[in-house]
């Protein structure tokens, strides 16, 4: 009961900001969204699956758990990857453009070095390693790409310039945030070393970097009016009926100031006690 529950009670925060049908009087656009994140300075939440995701992961043992995390992380680094040279292309903040770099560089070292590792160790391509998970791991991986892929065409549809930095930190902010989760349990629980070292080192890095980007946002978020005017939104679930948005920006705001405000450290403490509470 506390293994599921324990991502019920992470994620709440996370899912009052998701669209919910009949729960509120007001329907809003998705830009209208944008522009409340703009007026209140904060990053989109981080998805509810990741949690999910990462209570799947605390499921599961050797094999099973490297080649679970190893099938899901290579593309998430590779959409994070694709999110950092839409900002080398179009935005202008030095900054955060330097950043971006960095995410290629790094990300693009351990997409090669976990590929290479999950040839060696099972014999496996990413896309092979995807027929090896669980269903449901299966149905929460595809349900995060979904998420990346409407982000990432959020940001390509902005106009180059300022507002392409802000919607950037914006969104690796909570991608970031999810990479993080996945990589609690194989940095404590993987069975080779080598990968308990990665897994380490690349949550440390994420977090070095998203506190980076609170404190970037805090004093360079764009003016709301600026931000409604210039935002394109794309065609996509949260505005063709597909999940079509019911909620007030009330519920949204707060609930991403309660994200912001707690960062990924009590993520990382909560599902460390979780699993020692299993454990013992």
């Amino acid at each position: 009961m506390f293994r599921r529950g324990s991502a019920v009670v992470i994620a709440l925060g996370a899912f009052a900001c998701l669209p919910v049908a009949g729960a509120f009087a007001a329907p809003v656009a998705p830009a209208e969204i944008v522009r409340a994140q703009a007026e209140h300075d904060q990053p989109m939440p981080t998805s509810p699956v990741a949690y999910e995701f990462g209570e799947t992961l605390a499921k599961l043992k050797g094999k099973q758990l490297e080649i679970t995390f190893l099938a899901e992380i290579i593309p998430h680094h590779k959409a994070a990857i694709e999110m950092a040279e839409l900002e080398r292309e179009r935005g202008v903040d030095p900054d955060i453009r330097t950043h971006a770099d960095n995410i290629i560089a790094n990300q693009k070292h351990q997409v090669e070095q976990f590929t290479r590792w999950l040839h060696q160790w099972y014999g496996l391509t990413p896309g092979e390693a995807m027929e090896h998970v669980s269903a449901e791991a299966r149905t929460e991986m595809a349900e995060l790409e979904k998420d990346t892929e409407r982000m990432t065409d959020m940001l390509r549809a902005v106009d180059k310039g300022k507002m392409v930095d802000t919607t950037f930190v914006r969104m690796i902010i909570p991608h970031h945030s999810s990479g993080v989760i996945e990589f609690l349990e194989p940095q404590a629980r993987a069975v080779h070393a080598e990968l308990r070292v990665a897994a380490a080192s690349g949550a440390m890095t994420q977090e070095s970097q998203i506190a980076d980007f609170r404190t970037w946002l805090s004093g360079h978020a764009m003016n709301a009016k600026e931000m409604g005017e210039h935002m394109v939104m794309p065609k996509g679930g949260a505005d063709t009926g597909d999940g079509a948005s019911q909620a007030s920006t009330a519920p949204l705001i707060a609930a991403g100031g309660v994200l912001a405000a707690a960062g990924t450290g009590g993520v990382a403490i909560v599902l460390r006690r979780r699993r020692g509470a299993e454990q013992g």
